[in-house]
């Protein structure tokens, strides 16, 4: 069965204030995920992770299809994908926007000690999150600094095809496979480098798919072959992700 990753060709995403006519108490709320179906068979858009909005309401909006679904979408975290000729091509949805909580306990149930506690600074991209990280390639080369978008529905970590060389590897070494992605299936390259590093910590033995840059749109993604090793929590006020090892 394909794989299935997160592409972001041309990202427009954020949130732009509205102004309204009416307080905002008076604006009708209406069903998330019953308006994101009835909006993408009316304008032909695609949409991943619909389901993480059940059960979810926001305020309507009208106008522009771009602004409505920042509107429907202003209590989750998601990306906006935009068609070159203004249109919306798809909406992919990360999941709601969560309430910082201490990090948790550890599985025998004590505290995590602080040096096993990363917290990294994180860049906004509307309302997503991004941090940079250092790739480590075969050879004594110092780790690339790569900029990732946080992308907890991503199996792997996503990176451009053209650093294959410059993490020490060929694309022999690698191994092809057609994954299925948000636009359709794409061919990949397979493999594993040998460490990220997250902060101070260095993460071994990470599987990563390379894309070409143009299909992946400049955009390099941290899924779940590294977050995945680490319990999550996102303070979006103080844009902070901080990750304990599991």
């Amino acid at each position: 069965m394909p794989t299935v990753l997160a592409l972001f060709p041309l990202l427009f995403v954020g949130l732009t204030g509205l102004a309204l006519a009416q307080p905002t108490t008076s604006v009708p709320r209406i069903e998330v995920a019953a308006e994101l179906k009835r909006l993408s068979a009316e304008f032909g858009f695609a949409m991943r992770g619909v389901e993480r909005t059940e059960g979810m309401t926001a305020r309507a909006g009208d106008g522009p299809l771009a602004d409505r679904l920042r509107l429907l979408l202003e209590d989750c975290d998601h990306v906006i994908v935009q068609r070159p000729d203004g249109g919306i091509e798809r909406v992919i949805i990360l999941g709601e926007k969560g309430v910082y909580v201490p990090p948790p306990a550890t599985s025998n149930g004590s505290k995590p000690a602080s040096s096993d506690i990363i917290v990294l600074v994180t860049q906004r991209q509307g309302s997503s999150h991004l941090v940079t990280l250092g790739l480590e390639g075969l050879g004594s080369s110092p780790p690339i600094q790569e900029t990732m978008l946080l992308d907890t529905g991503a199996e792997r970590v996503v990176l451009p095809a053209s650093l294959i060389s410059g993490l020490g590897l060929t694309p022999e070494t690698l191994t092809a496979q057609t994954v299925q992605t948000a636009n359709g299936l794409v061919d990949a390259l397979i493999g594993r480098i040998p460490a990220v590093w997250v902060g101070p910590k260095r993460v071994e033995d990470v599987e990563v798919a390379f894309i070409d840059d143009q299909r992946l749109g400049g955009t390099a993604l941290a899924g779940m072959s590294l977050l995945g090793r680490f319990q999550m929590t996102i303070d979006d006020a103080k844009n902070q992700l901080t990750l304990v090892p599991r």
